[in-house]
């Protein structure tokens, strides 16, 4: 996938027709946007998904795409459209995709009503409408659930490690590991074996009709459960997209800016802590689990102390002498001394006595055994009780600091919501409620996972009673055998399903570890879970600890993950391909890349960003682009646009700046009342 232009009409604040010409030449294979904030970086981001997937980022402020300043000017009861289009190419096509909105102006006092236009493509110069052919055509070059690795905001692009994200990255790994067939063939056994069961219930004796309708009954639960998990998760993105919405439109008023983003840096320290807690929490449970039996080993640990003891005191111990060799003189009927031990003799009864003494040799080695076991065990005890209290006080010291920034958090909501501005106490308010939802749909998830796993043992436990019912009719035990069947094709499908996605995991992580070794100077090891969390962790200590990550290294840890992707999805592309052709590259396109990371970091990540991908697209304001970012990136760029924002503000600042000898306006006056954004392309001489 080669992107080659970016064209806008009258799109958000880009007023008139706007074309971006993109770089795509192999060794200069990057463009540069810069732009103050404000000035439409993110609505480019956006105009990409939103065209190719109808899809937009959660800082994109939602509302009317169509350019306010077209709007006012068109005559009442005409049509106003906007649109963006997207030209790329990918295995020798070209694809040409634009989608379009408009307003139709109303004469008089009615409110103008945005409305969906147009989403067309060009293929090779041929022109589709139907939308369920658009999205297969983009589907088959970069699936909808794989693009966000693709066009990302690089200041939030730590969300990607967040729990709450695995269901979508597990929907994108399904897409990468190809198991659509394993999958069609599971199901299809499945639906097999409930028209099985069905006919089973209907020709059963009573107590076989009994037992497969409760397992009817309970998969039947168990799937509205699931399909109410699977409505939680969307809702839960949803109510997570309008969070982002609300905290954006704080951050945009001035007048309660400083107090928003103060409140976000709360948040991201308590977010953090939060982390830190489960896992610490997690350490507790696994340390408990695997070492506190030990804490009930005292009196066995006394009892045994007591018995070594009183062997020795009745000179039981130590054995002294071994059975075997007892009986080998006994055998031989000859002493070492010379004596004869023939059968009857007094000689023989007394070395027949030590015969007995000898068997003790057993419980001896025994007794050494166990006295070391326990002389470790009596050492661990103390190790064990500091190992709980440390780890007791880390959580109950993290719990306080997460309440005082609860507090501090609290406070500001209360301020906002106080706010002489109408318009700021509407936001928070609903803010708050939004806030209220999610923590209420992630308690009812919690408790529909506990309620499904539950059933799913219930079923297991009707499936071993159906199998156990014995049956004198034959075709009974015909119909057993063919629901057994089909159950074990589909365990041995799930089996190879579990398989495949060990060894993507596998050479996924493996790619994670050397991208992140790549661009972080800490000595931590990235790792994916086998429910793919991202996480780091400190190999010097035992167990691979896991490191609380800080906000900086979650965005280096996902850009990491993000380059480990693309290496799959060419694999992918090249597998998918017909005849084996060459799948083409993929580009990565990111609004401010370089985040809340410092000097080094940055440096690292504009060194290795332009490797990550086979066409980059940056957009970044001028402090981000200054010093160690410009120097690293310079070599591969081959295109540059300025965007020029004009403030309706009368007291707005102007801002420029300096791009080969020239100086380029990032703020200007505008001339009328409107605000709006102008592309400047940059003379690279």
């Amino acid at each position: 996938m080669k992107l080659l232009a970016l064209k806008l009409f009258n799109f958000r604040q880009f007023w008139g027709e706007v074309s971006l010409d993109l770089a795509h030449q192999e060794e200069r294979c990057t463009t540069v946007i810069h732009g103050n904030n404000g000035a439409g970086k993110t609505t480019l981001l956006n105009a990409f998904t939103w065209v190719l997937y109808n899809d937009f980022s959660a800082a994109f402020a939602l509302g009317s795409l169509v350019n306010n300043r077209a709007l006012t000017e068109a005559r009442p009861g005409t049509r106003v459209e906007c649109w963006a289009e997207v030209l790329f190419e990918h295995t020798g096509r070209e694809y040409r995709v634009r989608r379009s909105r408009f307003v139709d102006k109303p004469k008089g006092e009615a409110v103008a009503e945005e409305r969906a236009g147009d989403w067309l493509l060009k293929l090779n110069g041929t022109l589709i409408r139907e939308p369920d052919a658009i999205e297969d055509a983009i589907g088959s070059v970069l699936p909808s659930s794989l693009h966000r690795y693709f066009f990302f905001d690089g200041e939030r692009i730590e969300r990607i490690v967040k729990s709450e994200n695995r269901a979508d990255m597990a929907t994108a790994i399904k897409t990468l590991l190809s198991v659509e067939m394993l999958e069609r063939g599971i199901n299809h056994l499945d639906y097999a074996r409930k028209m099985l069961e069905r006919e089973l219930r209907d020709i059963g004796d009573i107590e076989t009709k009994r037992l497969v309708s409760e397992k009817t009954r309970l998969e039947d639960q168990k799937a509205q459960k699931q399909e109410r998990g699977e409505a939680l998760l969307q809702d839960l993105h949803d109510q997570d997209e309008l969070k982002q919405k609300y905290t954006a439109q704080l951050r945009d008023l001035a007048s309660v800016k400083e107090i928003q983003e103060r409140r976000d840096v709360l948040q991201r320290q308590m977010e953090d802590l939060e982390q830190q807690l489960g896992r610490s929490e997690d350490r507790l449970r696994r340390t408990i689990s695997s070492r506190g039996y030990m804490v009930f080993l005292g009196d066995a640990i006394t009892e045994f102390k007591e018995l070594a003891a009183d062997l020795r005191r009745k000179g039981e111990l130590p054995a002294g002498i071994k059975r075997q060799f007892v009986q080998d003189l006994l055998d031989r009927e000859s002493c070492i001394c010379g004596a004869g031990l023939s059968q009857g003799t007094e000689n023989r009864q007394e070395v027949e006595a030590w015969l007995n003494k000898g068997g003790l040799q057993d419980v001896e080695e025994a007794v050494i055994k166990m006295g070391g076991e326990v002389e470790s065990l009596e050492r661990q005890i103390p190790e064990f009780w500091a190992e709980i209290d440390q780890e007791q006080a880390s959580i109950e010291n993290l719990r306080q600091k997460i309440g005082r920034l609860q507090d501090q958090i609290s406070d500001i909501r209360d301020r906002l919501k106080e706010d002489g501005d109408i318009n700021v106490q509407g936001i928070e308010r609903r803010l708050e409620e939004t806030e209220q939802q999610i923590t209420a749909r992630h308690r009812e998830d919690a408790v529909l996972k506990e309620e499904i796993k539950q059933l799913a043992a219930d079923i297991t436990d009707i499936d071993k009673k159906i199998k156990a019912h014995k049956t004198k009719d034959k075709e009974q035990a015909r119909v057993k055998r063919q629901i057994a069947a089909a159950q074990d094709a589909i365990a041995r499908l799930e089996e190879v399903k579990h398989r495949v996605d060990l060894a993507f995991r596998a050479k996924l992580q493996e790619k994670l570890r050397e991208e992140f070794r790549k661009i972080s100077f800490t000595p931590y090891l990235s790792k994916l879970t086998e429910n793919y969390e991202l996480m780091l962790v400190d190999p010097t200590l035992e167990g691979e600890a896991i490191v609380a990550a800080s906000t900086g290294q979650n965005q280096i840890l996902s850009l990491a993950f993000i380059g480990s992707v693309i290496d799959r999805v060419r694999y992918w592309s090249q597998k998918h391909t017909a005849i084996g052709l060459d799948g083409g590259g993929f580009p990565i396109v990111m609004d401010s890349p370089f985040g809340s990371l410092d000097s080094v970091n940055r440096s690292n990540i504009a060194a290795e960003i332009a490797m990550l991908a086979d066409q980059l697209l940056v957009m970044v304001s001028k402090t981000q682009w200054l010093n160690e970012v410009a120097t690293e990136m310079e070599p591969s760029v081959g295109a540059e646009y300025v965007l020029v924002y004009h403030t309706a503000k009368e007291d707005a600042e102007p801002d420029a700046m300096e791009r080969y000898g020239r100086t380029y306006p990032l703020v200007r006056r505008s001339p009328n009342e409107f605000t709006w954004t102008e592309v400047v392309k940059v003379d690279r001489g």
